[in-house]
């Protein structure tokens, strides 16, 4: 009776963990919407020369939200080929969703599932306008001309797989829901990251310096996803 006891009570706690963690994440996605209605309120009132200040702000504030509050939240939430959680540690998740989820809850107005279904090309296509494309491994072509630019998040589209290259101060990390162990969401070093480093084909698209996809983040305008 005692273990029964314990493993009720468990399950309690972790349940009582999530809620408590679903709560929290939905009160952290509502001060980032605020925060996009707000710039876009000053962005609409702006001069031309502040208007660019105020993308660029936007820019920066989409970056540090997305990796800082949105990604940590997801760590650990298990994979799965056909996984659509919308709640972060909640359920499964494939990459493609992973991708389009997270890019939903930071305040893109794009339909998560449809993106989540197309090809890692068709996704960095409808998200991204710089777009390099890298065959036949080389993966030294790729981390070249990551490390050739600023710190920035890009998205990545593989043979078979899609996620984010994050470059930042202390390296370049692969941000990503995992088919491989540890079967969850992720970030790795990139350099060693199997899923990325063994894919044949690699397209990356600038995704927080795109200042047309940031404008139509303060414009909630649609994003049209391209097939």
């Amino acid at each position: 009776m005692k273990n029964v006891l314990s493993l009720l009570f468990l399950g309690v706690v972790i349940s009582s963990s999530c809620a408590q963690t679903s709560k929290t994440y939905k009160q952290q996605v509502a001060k980032i919407l605020t925060a996009r209605n707000e710039l876009n309120k000053a962005y609409q009132l702006a001069d031309s020369l502040k208007k660019n200040q105020i993308i660029n702000e936007a820019s920066m504030y989409i970056f540090k939200q997305l990796t800082t509050t949105i990604f940590p939240e997801w760590y650990g939430t298990e994979w799965d080929y056909n996984g659509y959680s919308n709640v972060p540690k909640q359920g499964q998740i494939a990459c493609g969703y992973f991708v389009s989820t997270t890019l939903k809850h930071i305040g893109f107005n794009l339909n998560r599932y449809k993106l989540a279904q197309q090809y890692s090309l068709s996704i960095v296509n409808s998200l991204c306008k710089n777009i390099l494309s890298v065959r036949n491994n080389d993966t030294e072509k790729l981390f070249n001309y990551i490390n050739s630019k600023p710190n920035q998040l890009y998205i990545v589209g593989l043979d078979n797989h899609v996620g984010f290259i994050l470059k930042e101060t202390d390296g370049i990390y692969f941000i990503h829901s995992s088919y491989l162990e540890p079967v969850a969401v992720i970030k790795e070093k990139a350099r060693t990251a199997e899923a990325l480093i063994y894919s044949n084909l690699f397209v990356l698209g600038h995704f927080s310096e795109n200042k047309e996809i940031i404008k139509g983040w303060l414009s909630n305008k649609v994003i049209t996803i391209k097939k």
